[in-house]
């Protein structure tokens, strides 16, 4: 019986994603991803090798992601790692796997950190991986941040993130829900937050994210803005005269934070709004008032 080729367990375990409902696209890039994490090759040499025999322990070690990809186990999960703001994570089910579009409030806090009278110190609400706080001190070395989740379990994620990427000196991690009982030793330049934002009863979320990432990072409420309320409602305490809050917020949201903004008019100065590749408001940023509430 001649050996098994790479090439055919690889079109077989795409084969196997298809059929378990994942686009051809999306299954094809899902088994490239898992092969070349399970050999530890790049993308070059598994294109270079795919009419070879199948390596020794390679065909248990990949037939198991698959099968657990197949029940729509997250990739990121199942390597255990993320790329966000050209940084390698680590992520588990304890934390929201990053996604591209928080990328966005990263550059707004960024910006924020660099205007005038800005001092360098930030505050990252929801921190999970330490995606957001993480890419900031590393982007800017004389910045410090305050990262706080209310997960033990998340921050012990972004605690070895900090430490692989040589901030933890400089981002500090703070057990709580959200902006309570929390005060900083000064005014900081920047409260940010990729915070939950999916109604409860939302149908859209799709299968990887709804099965598998922690529901406590994705709904918030009726209309999926009540954390969102909460941060605009008691950041301005937090932020210097001029300070910004940079939220994420889901398709659709924006009237209703504008609304929330309008509501707390004698924090904010108004709400700015920044799209995405698709054009569609993803990150909203407020501007605390001289003299708004602290």
């Amino acid at each position: 019986m001649p050996a098994a080729v790479l090439h055919d367990v690889l079109s077989a375990a795409a084969r196997r994603l298809r059929d378990a409902g994942l686009d051809g696209a999306d299954a094809a890039a899902d088994v490239d991803v898992l092969a070349r994490h399970v050999l530890g090759w790049d993308r070059g040499r598994l294109l270079a090798n795919r009419r070879d025999g199948v390596p020794a322990g390679f065909l248990e070690r990949f037939t198991d992601l698959i099968d657990r990809r197949a029940e729509r186990v997250p990739v990121a999960y199942l390597t255990g790692s993320r790329e966000f703001y050209g940084l390698e994570f680590e992520v588990t089910p304890d934390v929201l796997i990053p996604r591209p579009e928080t990328e966005l409030a990263v550059e707004a806090a960024l910006e924020a950190l660099a205007a005038p009278g800005a001092s360098g110190h930030a505050v990252d609400v929801g921190t999970g991986s330490g995606c957001i706080a993480i890419a900031m001190a590393v982007t800017r070395p004389d910045v410090a941040v305050v990262a706080v989740d209310r997960s033990r379990a998340a921050l012990a994620v972004a605690r070895r993130n900090a430490r692989r990427h040589r901030v933890g000196g400089r981002v500090t991690l703070v057990a709580g829900d959200l902006l309570t009982a929390f005060a900083p030793r000064r005014l900081v330049d920047v409260v940010v937050s990729n915070p939950p934002y999916v109604p409860d009863d939302s149908a859209d979320v799709a299968p990887d994210v709804a099965r598998h990432e922690p529901a406590s990072a994705l709904y918030a409420g009726p209309d999926g803005l009540d954390v969102v309320r909460r941060l605009v409602a008691d950041a301005a305490r937090l932020l210097r005269p001029g300070g910004r809050l940079v939220v994420e917020i889901g398709i659709g949201q924006a009237d209703a934070v504008a609304a929330a903004a309008a509501a707390n008019r004698a924090s904010w100065t108004g709400v700015t709004f920044r799209p995405d590749l698709q054009g569609i408001a993803r990150i909203a940023v407020l501007s605390r008032r001289d003299g708004g509430s602290r």
